[in-house]
């Protein structure tokens, strides 16, 4: 994928029309809680990361091995800083690349994974470079302006350079890792929490682990395990005064992550990112949608009783889905919101086969109002950037 023209989505891609469409309606659907920025950028983020093989996590107080550990710690200051500064500054949320991987390249990338977490590390650095007319003349190489990763176009990276690029990832995330976790050292949110008598942040981390292994059959082995606490200056209002708490799973691009309330340690939400395409294939045409929403219902209800252990009775089950009418394709995920006697709502967001990917606990009000928004500001985006009008419209069953 060359990077050319940025009329049509975020500087530094280009994209075809099914691309396209499939951009605009997944605008803030599929969301991962790291950095907060307005509204626009936020789309912009969305549009890049429906392209990328894997999404730039930004985890903070990682627990890994040693020997990773010693060799972040390591790090020049002026470099860690230097990272951060082009993150800040790089023109899109999340990192994407020139292209997919090969099916050659995911399974390689997870077996080197692991052996980097073990200490096998790569022998020399990723070329970083800081305009397009220097990336064409590398065959791989990161451009630090748009966050994309130039792949050679005409071979599979070797192992030495799947290794260069997994040692660049993770140095970010420490990077942005150290800035987060100065932040809280200076606000000490966390101590404040814990003695007006809240939860601490290992009572979140055991509540979590709960969760991984009842929802997902998960313990947590293999994976990298994060958390933090959300402060409400800066968070949406659904994750605030929550400790994160999230495992990744880098070589398979999976991701784990759990809100649970500060106050009480309940579960706030939970969500289970993975690549696009898992659920891309699912996706039906505009006509069929309709026909799949009972099961769907159905099997959110089962979710919340099964896999959560909610069992109450509803006064309202309803679901929400996307239409963009103008190009006749449905959103990827839908919504089920059930509405309880106290008025308190579960919303569970759902792939098409009705397989739960994200929890939350708010209200019908709430909800709607920010679905309401969603649409607004993908209806702007096209107007914006592709210079057109389309209609969107929400199904409600």
């Amino acid at each position: 994928m060359n990077i050319t023209d940025l009329k049509n989505a975020v500087n530094g891609i280009d994209f075809d029309k099914k691309k396209q469409e499939q951009m605009i309606l997944e605008i803030q659907e599929k969301k991962r809680p790291r950095r907060y920025m307005g509204a626009m950028r936020v789309a912009a983020a969305a549009a890049v990361c429906v392209l990328t093989v894997g999404l730039l996590s930004m985890p903070v107080r990682a627990v890994v091995n040693s020997l990773l550990q010693e060799r972040m710690e390591s790090l020049p200051k002026e470099e860690v800083a230097r990272i951060t500064n082009q993150i800040q500054e790089q023109q899109t949320e999340a990192n994407s690349s020139s292209r997919e991987y090969t099916e050659g390249e995911k399974e390689r990338r997870g077996s080197l994974y692991a052996k980097y977490m073990n200490g096998l590390f790569p022998t020399g650095e990723l070329t970083l470079v800081d305009s397009e007319e220097e990336a064409k003349e590398h065959e791989f190489c990161f451009l630090t302006t748009t966050g994309v990763f130039y792949l050679p176009a005409n071979r599979e990276l070797t192992d030495e350079e799947i290794l260069q690029k997994i040692d660049f990832e993770r140095k970010q995330d420490y990077a942005l890792q150290e800035q987060r976790a100065e932040e809280l050292a200076e606000k000490k949110q966390i101590k404040e929490v814990a003695a007006s008598g809240g939860i601490t942040e290992e009572q979140a981390v055991e509540t979590a682990t709960r969760y991984l292994r009842q929802v997902f059959g998960l313990d947590g082995s293999g994976m990298e395990l994060n958390h933090y606490y959300n402060e409400s200056a800066v968070e949406p209002v659904i994750d605030a005064d929550t400790y994160c708490v999230n495992w990744s799973d880098y070589g398979n691009y999976r991701y784990y992550y759990f809100h649970i309330d500060a106050s009480d340690g309940t579960l706030r939400s939970l969500s289970y990112s993975h690549d696009i395409q898992e659920a891309e294939a699912l996706r039906p045409t505009v006509s069929e949608a309709s026909g799949k929403i009972a099961n769907i219902k159905r099997q959110a209800q089962d979710f919340l009783e099964e896999k959560l252990k909610i069992r109450e009775s509803y006064k309202e089950v309803k679901s929400y889905y996307r239409v963009n009418v103008t190009d006749e394709m449905v959103s990827r995920l839908v919504d089920v919101l059930l509405v309880g006697e106290d008025g308190a709502s579960y919303l569970v967001a759902c792939r098409w086969n009705g397989e739960a990917d994200d929890f939350s606990v708010t209200t019908k009000e709430e909800y709607e109002e920010r679905l309401r928004e969603e649409v607004e500001l993908s209806i702007y985006y096209y107007e914006t950037r592709e210079e057109r009008e389309v209609e969107i419209e929400i199904v409600e069953n």
